[in-house]
């Protein structure tokens, strides 16, 4: 039985510009399981990253507009004050691992202090306990203990990346938000630290929320896979059946522009832009780009209809599906 950790409903975060609100992040829902990781996946601008931001409660000032409701092992995270946040939910219940590893440290601090930095202010443990478990970090993470003297600069990329996740661990989280954790690595480099977060979620039984453009990459280490297009939810189900079975003509899009090395057709291009979503389109946002494109996407906007056990897709054509 699913023992649920994470439950959104219908979150919706807008942005303050000069020129309007924007609808970042537009009525999205799911729930995740210990033990299981989620993909969120999507061009430039869909919305995956403020998702994370406002699960972590770290939006920017121009926020307009949070709505919605977010759940921790049945906890009401919206509701609660911002103190209590931080020091109950916060790196303890909820870390995660931002996308540039180099910006995550302080360059003037030496890596095991700030590893241990949360375990001594949050966790009331002394300074040497806190270096010891900074220690043993490192080790899980498969990084050598001299590390701990180091400063952030001497580290190579993908080392530095696996000494944010450690300091994402250090207070043993339930929950781990990922956002594109190998962005920024070679593809050697990638696939350990892709490993290594396979081996973190088998032994620890974490939850992760996985965010990436590459829809490949989350199918190395999701169990579900949610494809978000201008701040909704496009298609939401099993990663298997996301994968084999796509029902969105975004998603097979998306994995049509992969390369692959069992065809000799060469990968495709998405045509157009994601909408301006100060001014949506009428309909179904993805209308102006759909190759299958009729009538009722330009009048109406679908809602996320189910297409198999788990599995939804916001198209029109779902409706004629079995």
């Amino acid at each position: 039985m699913r023992q649920i950790v994470l439950e959104v409903r219908d979150l919706r975060v807008s942005y303050h510009t000069p020129s309007g609100d924007l609808p970042a992040v537009d009525g999205v829902s799911f729930s995740l399981a210990q033990g299981e990781a989620m993909g969120l996946v999507g061009e430039s601008g869909a919305g995956k990253s403020t998702m994370a931001l406002a699960l972590m409660r770290l939006l920017p000032r121009n926020v307009s507009m949070l709505e919605g409701g977010i759940e921790l092992e049945g906890r009401d995270l919206l509701g609660m004050d911002e103190e209590a946040f931080r020091h109950e939910v916060r790196w303890q219940k909820m870390a995660m691992v931002f996308q540039g590893a180099q910006e995550a440290f302080n360059p003037v601090v030496r890596v095991g202090e700030q590893i241990a930095e949360p375990m001594v202010v949050l966790g009331g443990m002394t300074k040497a306990a806190a270096g010891a478990e900074a220690l043993r970090l490192l080790g899980v993470v498969r990084l050598p203990g001299e590390i701990i003297q180091r400063y952030p600069h001497e580290l190579s990329g993908g080392m530095k990346q696996r000494a944010v996740i450690a300091m994402a661990l250090a207070m043993k989280p339930r929950l781990l938000l990922l956002d594109e954790p190998t962005s920024a690595l070679d593809v050697t480099v990638q696939a350990q630290i892709m490993d290594q977060l396979k081996e973190l979620k088998q032994e620890l039984g974490l939850a992760m929320v996985f965010i990436t453009h590459d829809i490949a990459l989350a199918s190395d280490i999701c169990d579900t896979i949610g494809v978000m297009y201008a701040g909704k939810m496009a298609e939401l189900g099993p990663a298997e059946d996301v994968l084999a079975k796509p029902q969105h003509p975004y998603t097979r899009l998306l994995l049509a522009s992969l390369p692959r090395l069992s065809q000799d057709a060469p990968p495709q291009f998405i045509p157009g832009s994601p909408p301006d979503l100060r001014m949506p389109p009428r309909g179904c946002r993805f209308h102006p780009r759909c190759p299958q494109v009729f009538g009722r996407c330009i009048l109406e906007e679908p809602p996320l209809l189910g297409v198999g056990e788990g599995h939804e897709s916001r198209c029109w054509l779902a409706e004629d599906r079995p």
